[in-house]
């Protein structure tokens, strides 16, 4: 086993009926857990390796785990009781952190006591993953591996009596048959992320189609949704139709090609409808009575909306049955208090069918959390959550179709590991909605974390170019790898918020990975403590690994904030240099460097690696610089050989040199721009450069 397992080796026991996790450190991270299951359940545990335990519950007949107190209220399981710990049994300054049974995984976290979580109280006190960090050394992670929708860790509310942990399966579980079984992982080392990557190595993830696949990935979009300029309401005196007509060409007149156009919920009758150009902003949380146009706003359907914005596919939105509606009738459903839901696929394949006809190119189910915790017959038994969504990813795959899931729990975003339809996903509450931009953009960065590991492309949300945030919006969400989707007002777009995100055609620069936290971030939670957001995406080429650094005042407490930018094992493993993107200063960091930054403040860099003496910049005028739709390689040879994307476009590539370059374009010696250390050319793209 190599050395440094030596401190992360997993002490796993059971001892007189309680089980400890511990590790060679430390012997008792969580507190005894009583071992809680019944006659009719078995509990085992199964050492992968030093570090990596499973933890496992199996039905020996067929038994119901309800339980009176609901979803939260485990009946089979371990509980913790981290009050039985003492001093020394785990690490001292010891935090928790995990993603709360939300919609968008909330990132919460709570003291060494374990008993202190951020929750939002409409949503079960439940959290998972959960990681147990050691400010100093190694951390723990809990996570399940199967039945993803069945098991549960509940932690303690601020007014609960019981101040345990719990994992089991949840409370409304009806029946469970014989052989059911589910498994947790425990996992130890010393980074919260590489603990995250190894719980997904040991998923079963289907193929997954590249980001790029749909026009939502491929090029910039324009969006109705919550906090986009049409949501619910027109440019008066226009038509519905009108104003999506003239917010396009608007967008497209300041040189921002627009690839699809989304539709959110406003389109199709709920059991309470929203009214159009109201001042009241709210979301009606009401369900679905038809998936199809309303009459009031799309007389004559969808046809007109598709012909209005020539031909561009659609993102059409999609959210929880009312009980009131006539599809209750027409297909078989679960009913429970004011919602209803589909036992079978055949409810999808109907709406997908009329999506086909309407030129829809993504599906994007939205409120997902609240059709599983809204109708108990979903919760009932083991598997109905799992087989609800493969029928909506096989639907989808037989329609050629691609999903976008919104407003996912962590139970959601496990189970994509069996999706094959789903490219992009939600990984932060509402832009503009209930929380703060800092609050947002953390929560972003850390549920990135959790959707990068599962192949997804994280969706930051529809922005405003003009709005105070703009360019943050927009960084972040070119950075997410994902969909970047405008919501202006007709005339607002601003041309030098956007185009950074693309190319001149749309197509959206990105780098290879979605931007996420660092470890630093797990350890001490960004809006909870008054450190800095650290995050970190990267793009790699056969001359080496570009990786950018994104670094925010997030805290809560809206306050100055000062410290390191640290970026532990994400820190390149050879010599950079690093370009500040905002202010275009060049540094030679070896680690990490500090920050001062006022709140809501922020900072961009780029660490480009220096391959003989030479560090490719990229074009700098673009928040992915070295993003393959602008530079599909950058090859390491006699020089450096760079492949420009972007016909017709004037391009400008930069970086840095310890001596003076020369270089050739397309085989042509040509003049090279350099002012110190610094050097730039002018190309057209689809042209070959070299640098020597």
């Amino acid at each position: 086993m190599p050395d440094q397992h030596s401190r992360t080796a997993l002490d796993v026991r059971t001892d007189d009926g309680e089980l400890t996790i511990g590790t060679a450190s430390h012997p008792d991270w969580f507190g005894p857990a009583t071992i809680d299951i019944g006659a009719d359940v078995t509990f085992s545990i199964d050492v992968a390796d030093e570090t990596t335990v499973l933890l496992r519950l199996q039905a020996t007949s067929q038994v119901s785990a309800r339980s009176d107190g609901g979803f939260a209220d485990v009946r089979a399981g371990l509980r913790f009781d981290p009050s039985r710990r003492t001093a020394g049994d785990f690490p001292a300054g010891l935090r928790a952190f995990g993603h709360q049974y939300t919609e968008f995984g909330l990132p919460t976290q709570a003291s060494e006591t374990l008993d202190r979580w951020f929750l939002l109280p409409f949503r079960p006190n439940v959290v998972l993953p959960l990681w147990l960090c050691d400010p100093e050394g190694p951390s723990v992670l809990l996570a399940p591996v199967d039945s993803f929708h069945e098991q549960v860790i509940t932690v303690p509310t601020p007014e609960s009596e019981d101040r345990r942990l719990v994992w089991g399966w949840h409370g409304d579980l009806d029946d469970v048959p014989s052989g059911f079984t589910s498994t947790l992982a425990v996992l130890s080392g010393d980074s919260p992320r590489e603990l995250l990557e190894r719980w997904s190595s040991m998923l079963e993830i289907a193929p997954r189609h590249p980001v790029d696949h749909d026009a939502l990935g491929r090029r910039v979009s324009y969006w109705t949704d919550n906090g986009a300029a049409y949501w619910y309401r027109t440019e008066s005196p226009r038509s519905v139709t009108e104003t999506l007509r003239d917010a396009v060409a608007a967008a497209e007149s300041a040189a921002v090609p627009i690839g699809s156009l989304q539709l959110d919920s406003w389109f199709y009758p709920h059991e309470t409808t929203r009214p159009f150009d109201t001042d009241e902003w709210v979301v009606p949380p009401s369900g679905l009575i038809d998936w199809a146009p309303r009459a009031d706003i799309l007389p004559d359907g969808m046809a007109p909306i598709r012909d209005a914005v020539d031909g561009r596919p659609l993102i059409t939105h999609c959210r929880h049955l009312s009980k009131q509606s006539p599809l209750v009738d027409q297909f078989a459903c679960w009913v429970d208090e004011e919602y209803a839901h589909p036992t079978g696929a055949d409810y999808y394949e109907e709406f997908l069918d009329r999506a086909s006809s309407w030129g829809v190119e993504t599906f994007e189910h939205d409120w997902l959390v609240e059709c599983f915790l809204g109708v108990r017959g979903l919760r009932a038994a083991p598997g109905r959550a799992r087989a609800w969504q493969e029928g909506i990813d096989r639907a989808a795959a037989d329609r050629s179709m691609t999903l976008q899931w919104c407003m996912a729990t962590p139970a959601d975003f496990f189970q994509t590991a069996s999706l094959g339809q789903v490219t992009s996903i939600r990984t932060s509450g509402d832009h503009g909605y209930l929380v703060g931009p800092g609050f947002l953009w953390a929560w972003f960065c850390y549920t990135n974390a959790l959707a990068r590991v599962l192949g997804l492309a994280p969706f930051k949300d529809v922005f405003s170019s003009g709005d105070e945030h703009g360019e943050i919006e927009a960084l972040l969400s070119a950075l997410s790898t994902g969909p970047v989707g405008l919501g202006d007002a007709i005339g607002t777009t601003d041309p030098a918020v956007v185009l950074p995100t693309c190319r001149a055609d749309g197509t959206i620069i990105r780098p290879d990975v979605p931007i996420a936290a660092v470890d630093a971030c797990f350890r001490r939670h960004a809006v909870a403590q008054p450190v800095p957001l650290v995050a970190e995406c990267h793009t790699d080429h056969d001359a080496g690994r570009w990786t950018q650094v994104f670094c925010a005042n997030t805290f809560r407490g809206d306050e100055p904030i000062s410290g390191t930018v640290d970026l532990g094992p994400a820190w390149p493993n050879t010599d950079v240099v690093a370009l500040d993107l905002r202010t275009g200063e060049v540094t030679r960091p070896s680690d990490g460097w500090d920050v001062a930054l006022d709140p809501a403040a922020w900072t961009h860099h780029l660490l480009a690696p220096i391959v003989d003496g030479i560090a490719v910049f990229g074009d700098t005028s673009k928040h992915a610089p070295v993003g393959k739709a602008r530079l599909s390689s950058i090859e390491r040879g006699d020089g450096l050989t760079l492949h420009v994307l972007g016909d017709g476009e004037q391009v400008t590539i930069e970086g840095w040199a310890d001596h003076v370059v020369t270089a050739t374009v397309d085989g042509q010696a040509v003049d090279v721009r350099s002012a110190d250390d610094r050097w730039s050319l002018t190309v057209t793209g689809g042209t070959v450069i070299t640098i020597r």
